[in-house]
């Protein structure tokens, strides 16, 4: 199933507050903080203290997420994982696409003692989830009421979760630039030292890789790219429902979409026909990179209208990991990488 490919987004109408009591508090373990000096942290322990009035927090569905304490034992989805490891908060479980070694959000990052509870979208072992009696459940907010690599907030898995550990949405509906900054505010929250060497070390290689960006899109005055996720149909992005692309635009790359309308089971991505790929000629490709895209190699050795493309046919191609943006150190790499794609497009 294809993570973002949901159904079209809707406004929320209402507003609840999810509450979670503990009948008894005994020792209350708080989150890992994988920056903290002492290396033998394993998830769950930590060095934060608990508030006496609680933890209170409005998500970025617009709901309060109230809790007796600091949330001591998260699980999280790969993409909210991949945002707060880094800031040195370290679920004790985490849901994804694939297994640890296979994603791509998860690349580089500090695994050790982690559970793995899914490892496909919309898969997930409650009673494993369960058994690490978690606080929260962490994961991103996306177009159409949906949770990351999980599904729709009214499904039966959602409530079969929400029975286990009250949810907690980052919103992806907003530029990456801001979410970022989100799950900044929130590991701050859960006790994390935001403003470590580190973090303002890779905040600065992200600031420089964006001003680099801008830079080679104003020397490419007419330039365009379109990112695509191609399948069973060549799916072309609804740009607005994807945060870094949202980016992209504010810092000036044009990028196309196709005048197809969205179907039903194609979410943020409109289904254009093989047939008519070559009516879509951006300069520049955007290569959606996730297991259920298919290859570069694929598409060059199955899909004879692929080079029908002229993007395509000159290797004006770059990848594109939506997924892998919610922390700095990973989003600058992809930042960098548009920046030589576009470098060496000709317009």
């Amino acid at each position: 199933m294809r993570t973002l490919r949901i159904s079209t987004t809707r406004t929320r109408g209402s507003r609840r507050t999810l509450a979670t009591t503990f009948a008894v508090l005994s020792m209350v373990g708080v989150t890992a903080l994988s920056g903290c000096s002492s290396s033998d942290n394993e998830p769950g322990e930590s060095n934060t203290t608990t508030s006496e009035s609680g933890f209170s927090y409005v998500d970025g569905r617009g709901e309060t997420v109230e809790l007796d304490a600091v949330p001591s034992r998260i699980v999280a989805s790969e993409q909210a994982a991949a945002a707060l490891i880094p800031l040195g908060i370290k679920p004790v479980g985490i849901w994804g696409g694939s297994s640890f070694e296979s994603s791509i959000p998860l690349r580089g990052l500090d695994l050790d003692g982690i559970e793995s509870v899914g490892q496909a979208y919309g898969d997930i072992d409650v009673e494993q989830v369960a058994a690490l009696d978690p606080d929260v459940l962490i994961t991103g907010w996306y177009a159409g009421d949906a949770y990351g690599g999980l599904g729709l907030e009214t499904s039966d898995l959602a409530n079969q979760l929400e029975q286990v550990a009250p949810f907690l949405a980052v919103s992806a509906q907003k530029p990456s630039s801001e979410t970022l900054q989100d799950y900044e505010t929130l590991a701050t929250e859960l006790g994390a030292d935001v403003d470590t060497d580190a973090n303002r070390a890779d905040r600065e290689a992200y600031d420089s890789a964006v001003a680099d960006l801008k830079e080679a899109i104003a020397a490419k005055p007419g330039l365009t790219a379109m990112a695509i996720s191609p399948s069973d149909q060549y799916y072309v992005a609804i740009n607005d429902e994807f945060p870094e692309l949202r980016d992209y635009q504010n810092w000036g790359l044009t990028l196309l979409e196709s005048d197809v309308p969205r179907a039903a089971d194609s979410g943020s991505f409109t289904p254009v026909s093989w047939e008519n790929v070559g009516q879509y000629q951006p300069n520049l490709i955007l290569l959606d990179t996730r297991s259920y895209s298919t290859p570069l190699a694929e598409l060059e050795a199955d899909r004879p209208t692929w080079a029908l493309v002229n993007a395509a046919e000159a290797g004006n191609i770059v990848d594109w990991t939506t997924d892998a943006t919610n922390n700095y150190a990973s989003y600058t790499a992809q930042i960098v990488d548009l920046t030589a794609a576009i470098d060496k497009t000709t317009v």
